[in-house]
């Protein structure tokens, strides 16, 4: 079972209004087939030099995930 926390700096897991609008921003990246990597891990954000993995992707946009 993956138990990764989410880094200090995640938008998913702050409030502020930067991560309010960046996570409506990950979203829209999302509805078109990108996965979000844990940007304290990769500069590849988005999966644009190569796919994002297990290892970076981002644990704050999982857990977020299930909750909803």
């Amino acid at each position: 079972m993956d138990r990764k926390k989410p880094c200090e700096e995640c938008p998913w897991a702050n409030g502020n209004p930067h991560s309010l609008k960046f996570r409506e921003y990950s979203e829209k990246m999302e509805s078109l087939g990108r996965v979000q990597a844990c940007h304290m891990k990769t500069r590849d954000v988005w999966g644009s030099a190569a796919p994002t993995k297990k290892e970076n992707e981002c644990a704050g946009r999982k857990l977020c995930g299930k909750k909803s």
